[in-house]
Parts: C-alpha cells; sequence; structure tokens
C-alpha cells in the first residue's frame, strides 16, 4: 500500500498546527508530510530541523495573495501550480482558513479546510462590513473564499459556532467537528517540577496562558487586577506570557500598565517570553486559577489543557462549546471588570471541586487529541 501524500498548507510556528500534522507524520508507514508556509510567517532554521525530525517535510515558504502586488501573485500561483504538479499529493490540508483557504482556488487535488475560530468567526464575515472604494475588493475576496469553501470536499471546525457561521455564510453542508484535542493523560501523569521558573516555585500565582495580544484581551485581565482584595495582591503572582510572534505596541502597553500597577498597588507580576509545552502543562498544573478572556475563540486548548491539569478555570463570555464547557469553569456574563473582579476573588477563595471534577472526565471524552485525530484519520482515508 502506498503511502498517503498530504500538502498541509499552516503555520510551523503554531504549536496547534504541529499537532495536527506530527499526528500523521509520525505514521510513516502510511503517510508522507509536506508543509507550505506563508512568506510572512518563516520559519527559522531551528523550526525547520525540528519539524524534519517529525517527518515534516518543509517546503520554500510562499508569497501571498495580493491584488496590490499582482506580479508577485501570479508568480506565487506559478509557483503554487508546480507544486502541485511536482509533489502530486494526494490530499491539501489548511489548517486555518485565512487566507490559506484561497490557494485551493488553484489546484483541482483534493482538499480539507479546518476552520479554528477567528478566521470564520472574525475575519471572513469582516469582508462584508466594508465601506467605500475597499467594499468592491473586500466582496471579491469574499467571493474567493466562498468559491474555496464550496470547492473543498470536507470543512471541519473545532467548535460548533464555527460550523453553524460555515453554513449560514456559504451553505456549507459537509461540515466535521474536530477539535484539536489535548493529550489528557500525558498531562494528567506530567511530573517535572524543575520546568517551573524559580520564581514560582514557592509562589501561589494565577495564570494567564493566552499571548498578550489584543484578541487575547489581555489589558481587561490586568485592568481587573487592579480591583482586587489586598489580601489577594498580597498573596499571589500574576503570569502572563508575552508569545514569540507578537504585536510589540500592544505589549509594551501592557508592560507599562502593569509596571504602574506594581508601584501603585504592589502588584506581583512575572511576564514569560515563551513556554515549551511542558513548561505550559506544569504551569497549569501548580497554578491556583487559570484565566483566559479572548474576544474571539474556536475550543481553547489552553481551556483543555487546564481541564485536563485539573486547574480552576475562568472562561470570558463567548458562546462555547456547552457539550465540553457547561458545569466545567466558570464562565463570564459580560466583559465587565467588577464581574471578573468577584469572579476572580470567588475561585481563588472557594472553586467548586465539582467542577474540575466534571472538567476532567469532559475534555478526556471530548477534547482528547487521540480521539480527534482518529476521526480526521478517517476522513483522510475517505477521501481519494
Amino acid at each position: 500500500m502506498s503511502k498517503k501524500k498530504i500538502l498541509y498548507i499552516a503555520n510551523g510556528n503554531s504549536i496547534h498546527d504541529v499537532k495536527w500534522m506530527s499526528y500523521f507524520s509520525a505514521q510513516t508507514e502510511h503517510y508522507h508530510c509536506f508543509l507550505l508556509v506563508d512568506s510572512l510567517n518563516p520559519l527559522s532554521q531551528e523550526t525547520i530541523e525540528r519539524l524534519a525530525k517529525l517527518h515534516i517535510e518543509v517546503l520554500d515558504p510562499i508569497n501571498p495573495i495580493s491584488l496590490s502586488h499582482p506580479i508577485r501573485t501570479l508568480r506565487a500561483i506559478l509557483y503554487y501550480k508546480r507544486l502541485i504538479r511536482n509533489i502530486r499529493p494526494d490530499l491539501v490540508h489548511v489548517l486555518f482558513a485565512t487566507p490559506h483557504a484561497l490557494w485551493l482556488n488553484f489546484s483541482k487535488t483534493p482538499s480539507i479546510i479546518t476552520m479554528r475560530g477567528s478566521d470564520i468567526l472574525l475575519v471572513i464575515p469582516e469582508l462584508l462590513n466594508k465601506k467605500g472604494l475597499k467594499k468592491l475588493y473586500f466582496s471579491f475576496l469574499f467571493r474567493q473564499f466562498k468559491k474555496a469553501f464550496e470547492k473543498a470536499q470536507v470543512v471541519t471546525g473545532t467548535s460548533y459556532p464555527q460550523l453553524e457561521k460555515a453554513r449560514t455564510l456559504f451553505s456549507r453542508t459537509t461540515l466535521k467537528l474536530i477539535r484539536t484535542g489535548v493529550d489528557v493523560e500525558k498531562i494528567d501523569q506530567l511530573d517535572h517540577p524543575a520546568v517551573i521558573p524559580d520564581a514560582l516555585k514557592n509562589t501561589p500565582f494565577v495564570f494567564s496562558p493566552r499571548f498578550m495580544a489584543p484578541i487575547y484581551n489581555i489589558e481587561f485581565q490586568i485592568e481587573t487586577l487592579a480591583l482586587l482584595d489586598a489580601s489577594i495582591l498580597q498573596s499571589y503572582t500574576f503570569v502572563f506570557i508575552r508569545g514569540k510572534q507578537y504585536n510589540e505596541t500592544y505589549y509594551q502597553r501592557q508592560l507599562k500598565r502593569l509596571a504602574e500597577l506594581k508601584d501603585s498597588i504592589h502588584l506581583n507580576y512575572l511576564v514569560i517570553d515563551y513556554l515549551e509545552q511542558d513548561e505550559m502543562w506544569m504551569l497549569l498544573k501548580k497554578a491556583a486559577l487559570c484565566m483566559m478572556t479572548p474576544i474571539s475563540d474556536g475550543t481553547p486548548n489552553s481551556a483543555l489543557e487546564a481541564m485536563s491539569a485539573k486547574c480552576p478555570l475562568i472562561l470570558s463570555n463567548l458562546n462555547y462549546d456547552k457539550d465540553l464547557f457547561e458545569n466545567t469553569c466558570i464562565q463570564l456574563n459580560t466583559f465587565d471588570v467588577n464581574e471578573f473582579k468577584e469572579s476572580i476573588e470567588l475561585a481563588l477563595r472557594n472553586y467548586d471541586p465539582s467542577l474540575l471534577a466534571v472538567a476532567y472526565d469532559s475534555v478526556k471524552t471530548l477534547g482528547n487529541r487521540s480521539v480527534e485525530m482518529k476521526k480526521l484519520g478517517e476522513i483522510y482515508a475517505s477521501i481519494n
């Protein structure tokens, strides 16, 4: 039996993208996996070598499609067509719809689009809301995405709202729920305290695991900290992650505000540049509370990891899948700092232990990486 060749169009710097790809690339007897990345998100030599060890073959990056750069775009299209001819993949799998789904319009190879959250919930719908001269351009772009979604054999999403949005925007009927999932058992069994930063080893802390980016609404968290009871401020350190790719202006603004709060209310905080997988999991296992307040989201892996680590969790007031998140955590009703303040204080003083048990059972059943990737494998097998 010959290997199935899969061309992934994805972000090789994304932990989540690598999780999807590596599950199949590890099965070297069944799959040959290629990765095509956007030139705007280039990979370091170190990352390319790490992906090679995972049996993921990284191709030369492709320039993005842009009507304002027609010559460059034409060359990129020709490059993509040449890749398809040379590799002859059995399947092209786009791991984030925007902008990568557009490439599906330039080949007849069977394809899958995976939606992950802001791509289908924010970026594509926003194309229909432009005014003036830009409206023509963005309407054209929307039609190109619509064409790609209609062309794909299967469209998957990581949450029910994503599926519903695709159904509404594109009248798409062949939709599958496949969550990224997390390694529940590995997280539960992990015991590697040496990776915890020295500043946190003997200190209770509250953990914000999403990167310092506007979509994750970190400023809302920081402004809420300013209202917390003094006893909590004295007892806990508040931990944030900058992330590898970040908005410098936004990041510096948050750092400035944190420094102001350190001076005015003696806030104890720590900002970590980046965490490897084991480090992230250990912080979740040791944190007194995990908080995440994005303005748009799919099924957040960070939340699933917190549930696997049996860490108390606060989520924002988004339309998260009820089968996973109902009765498993504290979910806000608004983006009101006073409500968030009260929720943090409640969680740190009297978090309902039954939520932790329900959360673990829920993620083990509905957010387990091996279960979800087996579903995807069945889809791969069904596409000829």
